[in-house]
C-alpha cells in the first residue's frame, strides 16, 4: 500500500506529465466527489417533506436525474482510464468529454439555485482550477464558453421577465431575512466542502510548483552526469570563499584533477565507458570531501576541481591522495575485459583569499603533474607576490 508521501509524489508526477488518460482519471475522481455532495443534499430534500417545500419538486427530480447521469458518465470515464492507465492512448476527445459536462452541470446548479446567492460558484471555481491543473486551456475552453453563455442568457431572460431568478427554488436562498433551517445546512455543507477542496488543491499545487522550482535550481547548479556541482556553481562558491577567507586571513586550498589518457579510454572502450569513469570519479570525490563544507565540481570534460575551505596544503594533499587511491582502485569492465585509470592532480593553497590565483596555480600544477609522468600530485602555496613557493611533487606509482 502506498504511503501518503509516495501518493503525493505520484500525484505531482502525473500533474507535471499531463498524460490525458491519467488526467481524466484524476479529474473524474475529483468531479464525482464534488457532484456527490449535491446529489446527497438533493436526495435528502426529496426524502424530507420539510426540505422539499423549498424546491419545485418536478424541477428537483429532473436536476437530480441529470446529476446522476453525469456522475455515471464520469464513472465510465474513470473505469476506462483506469484500465488504460499503464498505456499510451491517443484520446483527444476524452478530456473535453470529461471536463465539459462537469463544468456545465455545476454552472447549471449555480444558475438554478441563484447565481449570486450561493457558494456553488466556489464549486465551479474549484472544478476550473482542477481542470486547468490537469489539462491545457483548450480543453476547458468549450465549457467556459458554454458557462459564460448560460450566465449571459440567464441574466437576459431574468431581465426580460421570461425566467425567474433561481428557477429550481420556490424562492431564493437569500430573501432579506434570516436563512431558513434548510439553507443554513445546505450552504454550510456546500461551502465547507468546497473550501476544503479548494484549499487542498491550492496547497498541493504550490507544493508541486515549489518542488519543480527546487529541481530546476538543482539542474542549474549540478552536472547531470556526475551529480557534482557544475563550473558555474563552483566559480560562484569560489568567489564567496575568497571574500570570506580574505577577511579572516585563513588559508583555503584548491584541488584540480584530470583523468589520465581519457581520450584513449573513449577511443578504446567507447563513450559509455568514459562516462562510467567520470561517474566513478564524481562518486569518489563526494566520498572523500566534507558534505556541506567542501565543493566538488566537474568544471569541464574530464577535469574536476575541489574547493577546500579552512584547509592547509598538507591536509589538501592527503585529500588528493585519497581521491587518487580511490580512482586507481576502481576496476571497470566492458565487453568482457577490465581496465583501470589514474589521475593527475594539482593542489594550491592561498592565504589571502585570492581564489583566482589559487585556481591558476592549481591548474599549472596539474599540467606539471602530467608533464612529469601523470598519476601524481603537485602541490604549492600561492605567495603574496603571486609566485608559488617550491613545489611538492608526489608520485603515486
Amino acid at each position: 500500500m502506498r504511503s501518503l508521501g509516495s501518493v503525493k509524489t505520484w500525484l505531482a508526477e502525473q500533474l507535471l506529465d499531463r498524460r490525458p488518460v491519467i488526467s481524466c482519471l484524476l479529474f473524474s475522481a475529483g468531479a464525482i466527489s464534488l457532484l456527490m455532495v449535491f446529489v446527497g443534499l438533493q436526495t435528502y430534500a426529496l426524502l424530507d417533506p420539510r426540505a422539499l417545500t423549498f424546491y419545485h419538486p418536478t424541477a428537483l427530480v429532473a436536476g437530480q436525474a441529470f446529476l446522476v447521469a453525469v456522475i455515471l458518465g464520469l464513472g465510465l470515464v474513470a473505469h476506462y482510464c483506469w484500465g488504460k492507465r499503464k498505456t499510451e492512448v491517443a484520446c483527444n476527445w476524452l478530456p473535453v468529454l470529461t471536463v465539459t459536462p462537469t463544468l456545465v452541470v455545476l454552472m447549471g446548479l449555480a444558475v438554478a439555485h441563484g447565481l449570486k446567492d450561493t457558494p456553488i460558484s466556489l464549486a465551479v471555481l474549484t472544478a476550473i482550477m482542477l481542470g486547468r491543473a490537469l489539462f491545457d486551456f483548450r480543453v476547458l475552453a468549450p465549457s467556459l464558453m458554454i458557462g459564460a453563455g448560460m450566465v449571459l442568457a440567464h441574466e437576459v431572460l431574468v431581465r426580460l421577465g421570461m425566467m425567474s431568478y433561481a428557477p429550481l427554488l420556490i424562492k431564493p436562498v437569500f430573501s432579506g431575512g434570516e436563512l431558513a433551517w434548510w439553507w443554513q445546512i445546505w450552504c454550510r455543507v456546500v461551502l465547507d466542502f468546497c473550501l476544503v477542496s479548494f484549499l487542498g488543491m491550492v496547497l498541493f499545487l504550490f507544493a508541486t510548483l515549489g518542488q519543480r522550482r527546487r529541481e530546476l535550481e538543482t539542474l542549474v547548479r549540478t552536472d547531470m552526469l556526475t551529480g557534482l556541482a557544475n563550473r558555474r556553481t563552483f566559480m560562484t562558491q569560489l568567489e564567496i570563499e575568497s571574500h570570506r577567507h580574505a577577511r579572516s586571513k585563513r588559508p583555503f586550498s584548491l584541488v584540480m584533477c584530470d583523468v589520465d589518457h581519457f581520450k584513449k579510454i573513449n577511443d578504446t572502450w567507447g563513450h559509455p565507458a568514459g562516462d562510467a569513469v567520470l561517474v566513478a570519479l564524481g562518486r569518489i570525490l563526494k566520498s572523500t570531501t566534507r558534505e556541506q563544507i567542501d565543493t566538488a565540481a566537474r568544471i569541464g570534460g574530464e577535469e574536476f576541481a575541489v574547493l577546500l575551505p579552512e584547509t592547509g596544503l598538507e591536509q589538501a594533499q592527503r585529500v588528493a591522495q585519497l581521491m587518487s587511491s580511490g580512482v586507481r582502485a576502481q576496476v571497470f569492465s566492458f565487453d568482457g575485459q577490465q581496465f583501470s585509470v589514474t589521475q593527475s592532480v594539482g593542489v594550491a593553497q592561498t592565504n589571502d583569499g585570492d581564489g583566482d590565483a589559487a585556481m591558476r596555480l592549481a591548474d599549472d600544477n596539474l599540467y606539471i603533474a602530467k608533464r612529469q609522468g601523470r598519476d601524481r600530485i603537485v602541490a604549492s602555496i600561492v605567495q603574496a607576490a603571486g609566485q608559488a613557493d617550491s613545489q611538492v611533487a608526489c608520485s603515486l606509482k
